[in-house]
């Protein structure tokens, strides 16, 4: 087989990068072409995602690999969910993608629970009814701006609209799509939710889609040789289903980065007063199954205190602040899904308040306040873990942890020994990895069936033994 070459757009919260995905002989090869920020911008008391720079960033790695006179078979784009942009009747973007930590859309989150209690939102959609789901989001927009219901003709969520300014060509990705508490349980557009919340119907006229070739990249800025004939793909438009892709059969999987995804493969979501209870949620796969997940406001808590600290003039690496806390003898925990550290804050002050606010003595040292988040995290996969095989009714022995916090080995010592679970990691692009992978599906290069071939071949992965942690 000749080799093929695939480019993977995978941002996240606070980043995005540019992968080069090499495949040859049931191997992938990949290779950073190009990393930039993800820094929402605050306007009048409103979050926003900085749309046009970070689809001006996409140009700007597309163009750098084009100096590489590399010929481009297909790119990819995977984002964070729940949000997205609308589209007026000539295409263009309306309005900036508002930031899911937006508090002001809060204030309308009741009336929805008015018109379909919770419950009833989780058992039409599989998804637990949160402030992040995008039909608060979208209600909100519509109290707020009622002049979108006749100005927008589409919505699109965030890999989806990339997709679009790509290609010219609409689409909505089921993976991506399966996040928004928008989509009944059979992944079809949920007519109960949207009449009743009454959203324009024209808004959700598009199929779903699990994998698709959408397209050439037609974009007029990008038109170099390299990407003539260059197929833009819709698969794995969310990241942590992307990053799925790599885990290994029959284990808990966890995806640690700006937030923590904890989940078990499953092939129907599960609705069951207990799942509720638990507060789970149900989310699509690249291959229109289903993954049974926690979401867990995961090194936020972390990113928050490194800002703080770089804002009063001291820039810690991240694996200094890791050496830190292996000095600290600080063992107490907070409930990192308490909501005063879900938002954007003075996070140092807020960790010290809630200690004061107990009676208990706060942190005081740099290591003391990532012990903390480091400790916690732990803790609560602990919890989740356990209220997953209760509701699956299934044992796990281990877990396996892809993305970025796989770098933090305190933390998968510490989870190895609170869970005790074996843990396994790897790799920590994994959202960039399952990209690719999902690109090859849909080009009918390869078969679900030849993966774990593939990522035996690919990636080498780190084990933490939960014996070795006692």
């Amino acid at each position: 087989m000749n080799k093929t070459n695939h480019i993977a757009f995978d941002l996240g919260a606070s980043s995005g990068r540019m992968v080069l995905g090499e495949f040859h002989k049931n191997t992938i090869q990949l290779n950073e072409i190009y990393r930039f920020a993800n820094t929402p911008v605050e306007m009048n008391g409103i979050l926003y995602w900085d749309f046009p720079k970070l689809y001006q960033e996409i140009k700007n790695g597309m163009k750098i690999l084009a100096k590489e006179n590399v010929h481009v078979d297909s790119v990819s784009v995977d984002t964070w969910g729940v949000d997205y942009g609308y589209l007026d009747e000539n295409g263009d973007l309306l309005m900036l993608p508002r930031n899911y930590r937006n508090e002001q859309k809060e204030k309308y989150e009741n009336e929805i629970y008015k018109l379909l209690s919770k419950r009833e939102l989780f058992e039409e959609t599989g998804v637990y009814p949160t402030t992040i789901n995008s039909i608060v989001q979208i209600y909100a927009d519509l109290k707020r701006y009622p002049w979108l219901r006749d100005a927008a003709v589409t919505i699109l969520f965030m890999p989806d609209l990339f997709s679009y300014f790509l290609t010219k060509e609409k689409a909505t990705n089921y993976s991506i799509a399966s996040t928004s508490g928008l989509l009944n349980k059979d992944h079809e557009w949920s007519r109960k939710i949207i009449d009743t919340l009454n959203f324009p119907k024209h808004w959700f006229k598009q199929e779903i889609e699990n994998v698709k070739i959408l397209g050439e990249v037609k974009n007029s800025k990008l038109n170099e040789e390299v990407y003539k004939n260059t197929k833009v793909i819709t698969s794995a438009g969310h990241d942590t289903a992307a990053s799925l892709l790599v885990t290994r059969e029959n284990s808990v999987f966890l995806s640690c980065g700006t937030w923590s995804i904890m989940g078990v493969k499953i092939q129907e979501p599960i609705t069951k007063k207990k799942a509720f209870e638990l507060e789970l949620t149900n989310e699509g796969t690249v291959d229109g199954k289903t993954k049974l997940i926690k979401n867990i406001n995961g090194l936020w808590i972390l990113q928050e205190l490194q800002r703080h600290w770089a804002e009063n003039g001291v820039m810690y690496s991240h694996e200094k602040l890791v050496e830190k806390a292996k000095r600290s003898s600080f063992n107490e925990t907070i409930d990192v899904d308490k909501k005063e550290f879900m938002n954007k804050c003075n996070m140092h002050k807020t960790i010290e308040n809630h200690f004061i606010e107990q009676d208990k003595i706060p942190p005081s040292s740099v290591g003391d306040f990532v012990r903390v988040v480091i400790n916690s995290l732990a803790e609560k996969y602990k919890e989740v873990i356990t209220n997953l095989e209760n509701v699956v009714q299934k044992q796990f022995s281990n877990i396996h942890i892809v993305g970025g916090g796989i770098q933090n080995e305190l933390l998968c010592e510490l989870t190895a020994q609170k869970t005790q679970r074996d843990i396994l990691t790897g790799p920590i692009e994994a959202s960039s990895f399952g990209n690719i992978l999902s690109q090859l599906i849909a080009l009918n290069l390869i078969e679900y069936t030849d993966i774990p071939n593939i990522i035996s071949n690919s990636i080498e992965m780190k084990q933490f033994n939960k014996i070795e942690m006692l």
